[in-house]
C-alpha cells in the first residue's frame, strides 16, 4: 500500500508517494498530504542542509520502461555536485548519438531531486527542459 506524504520547501509543497519497494513519486506543489515523516523526511531535510543523502534510498521505478530505467539509473550514479551534458550520459549508455533519447527518459523522471535529472545540461551549459 502506497503512503503519501507532503513538506514545505524553499521550492514550494513537495509530495511524495512512498511504496513498499520505495520511493515512486515526487511532485512540486502537488496536492496537500499528511506531513512527511520517517527516512524520506530526513533524507529531504539533510538534501536542503546540502548534503549527498539519496545515493542508497530505495527507489521503485518499475513503472518506467527499460530504457528510461537505465537513463535514470545511470542518472543517478551523477555525482552531487557534479553536472553532465545529455551527450556525456547518452556516451556512459553506450549510445554516442542518443542525447535526446536521453532528454526524453529524463524528462519522464517520476522522482526529480533524488534522482538529480537537474545535473544534466544542453550541450552548451544550459539547464533544459526541466520543469521543477
Amino acid at each position: 500500500m502506497d503512503t503519501d506524504g507532503s513538506m514545505i520547501t524553499p521550492w514550494g509543497r513537495l509530495t511524495v508517494k512512498i511504496g513498499a519497494a520505495g520511493l515512486r513519486r515526487v511532485r512540486f506543489d502537488g496536492p496537500e498530504a499528511p506531513p512527511l515523516t520517517g527516512e524520506w523526511a530526513a533524507a529531504f531535510d539533510a538534501y536542503l542542509r546540502g548534503e549527498d543523502v539519496f545515493g542508497k534510498m530505495p527507489v521503485d521505478l518499475t513503472s518506467v520502461p527499460p530504457f528510461t530505467r537505465r537513463v535514470l539509473d545511470a542518472c543517478r550514479e551523477i555525482h552531487f555536485g557534479t553536472v553532465l551534458t545529455y551527450r556525456d550520459l547518452a556516451e556512459r549508455l553506450g549510445c554516442p548519438r542518443g542525447s535526446r533519447a536521453v532528454g526524453q527518459a529524463l524528462a519522464r523522471n517520476p522522482v526529480p531531486v533524488v534522482i538529480p535529472c537537474h545535473r544534466v545540461l544542453g550541450a552548451r551549459g544550459a539547464l533544459t527542459g526541466f520543469l521543477g
